[in-house]
């Protein structure tokens, strides 16, 4: 039953729970359904107090009936407003909050994305209205929660970054870095960077073998016995696959690995800030497996750049400056 829609008698018996007083967890069990389906179906028709069963059987088979208008199709001048914002560069997001402080018709985000996405003009947008979202993409990029559950699963049973130490949260204790890599040219090659979250000296590495998880850990320990031993406390990383291999780096230098939640690239905020300013030095057209490209040059001259986070001093002296109070 789990799936389907209610049907008639199940809501003859959620009328009759509420005449007796039930609450919606014991009328859940009564029809086999989860409190919630029982919670949002009398939400939609009444609520406890004004629920009749008949009444939202009608309401349920009308909702249902198929085919539908399109909301943007039904409606001309919410489809204007919509267009004329995207032509503005409105996220579909933006705009439904911008309609819905406006008051009037509204719709939500995903009614926006469809009918940019479908390309007909039957829509209630003009075919090719996906040039004018954010992204500008074709076709939608799927984000769909199995491919999470895959990576999680490659990464085995991993840690989440909200049980990293207190010091490394608030940044009062140095030697806890943020890692990640930049990828080059049409994403085929791969640059790794670590950054120390109080001072943001950054670390750059080369990947012999591309991305794989073996050449990251094998560059993560290499990099990991540039840094003194009282500098290396934990490592934050995304869910990246490429980190399948973390148990083996963490055994191997006795770091601790936490990880981001999926697509959280501000639980990493300093790594993503000298990610975006390495780019100066590595430009998204740059192919990275070229060893003519000197990486431990670059950082230095990262590193030896005054930052206003740092008073116009350098990465490189606040650096050094924790390397000498820690010894």
């Amino acid at each position: 039953m789990a799936g389907c829609r209610l049907n008639r008698d199940e809501r003859a018996r959620i009328e009759a729970g509420i005449a007796a007083g039930e609450t919606d967890e014991e009328i859940a069990a009564a029809i086999g359904r989860h409190r919630t389906t029982v919670w949002r179906e009398t939400r939609a028709a009444g609520g406890r107090d004004g629920y009749r069963a008949t009444a939202a059987q009608h309401g349920a088979t009308a909702r249902g009936r198929r085919p539908k208008q399109r909301v943007l199709a039904a409606g001309v001048e919410l489809a204007r407003l919509v267009e004329h914002k995207l032509r503005c560069r409105w996220s579909p997001h933006a705009i439904v909050a911008w309609l819905r402080a406006r008051g009037g018709p509204r719709c939500c985000a995903e009614t926006i994305y469809r009918a940019a996405y479908a390309n007909r003009d039957d829509t209630g947008l003009a075919a090719g209205s996906w040039k004018l979202l954010p992204g500008a993409r074709r076709r939608r990029r799927a984000r769909a929660r199995a491919e999470d559950a895959k990576r999680r699963n490659v990464l085995g049973p991993i840690v989440n970054v909200e049980l990293r130490p207190a010091g490394a949260a608030d940044r009062s204790e140095a030697g806890h870095w943020e890692g990640d890599l930049i990828k080059g040219a049409h994403n085929r090659s791969s640059t790794l960077t670590l950054v120390e979250r109080v001072s943001r000296f950054t670390l750059l590495g080369h990947l012999a073998d591309g991305a794989s998880a073996d050449a990251t850990r094998d560059c993560l320990i290499e990099l990991f016995d540039r840094i003194p031993a009282e500098l290396r406390f934990s490592l934050t990383w995304d869910q990246g696959r490429e980190m399948a291999r973390w148990a083996e780096f963490q055994d191997a230098m006795d770091v601790p690995v936490f990880f981001c939640d999926p697509h959280s690239p501000w639980q990493r905020p300093s790594n993503e800030n000298g990610n975006r300013q390495l780019r100066r030095w590595l430009p998204k057209s740059t192919d990275l497996n070229h060893y003519s490209i000197d990486l431990d040059a670059i950082a230095h001259d990262l590193n030896a750049m005054p930052r206003r986070i740092h008073d116009w001093s350098s990465a490189a002296d606040r650096y050094a400056a924790l390397c000498c109070n820690n010894r």
